[in-house]
């Protein structure tokens, strides 16, 4: 898992033994994640054993260096703050751009040409 409760906690600056968001939490690492995913335009897997046939450019985590998967992470992390920060507002404007988040996923982008 790319990011666990616990990380997500801390993101969010939530006591542990804070159960009150136990059951948004997963749900905001899932919506975060895809996210990511759909703004890099590679899936993300833990192993390479779990990636369907036909699957283009997979991220495989277990093949990645320390501090990929630690980019990967702070811009998972990074969308959970947001959405979390944001689950109640109502706004016709988009979201601030990331400098952090830009920079965590820049080195994921899948480019396609043609």
């Amino acid at each position: 898992m790319l990011v666990t409760t616990n990380q997500a906690k801390i993101q969010l600056e939530i006591e542990q033994d804070d159960d009150y968001y136990d059951e948004q939490i997963p749900d905001l690492i899932d919506r975060a994640t895809g996210q990511v995913c759909g703004d890099i335009g590679r899936p993300i897997f833990e192993t390479a054993d779990q990636v369907p046939e036909q699957t283009e450019a997979p991220i495989i985590l277990a093949n990645l260096l320390p501090y990929e998967t630690a980019n990967l992470r702070t811009a998972c992390l990074l969308q959970i703050s947001s959405l979390f920060s944001n689950r109640e507002v109502e706004t016709d404007k988009p979201l601030n751009k990331n400098a952090a988040y830009t920079t965590a996923i820049k080195g994921f982008k899948r480019i396609i040409i043609g």
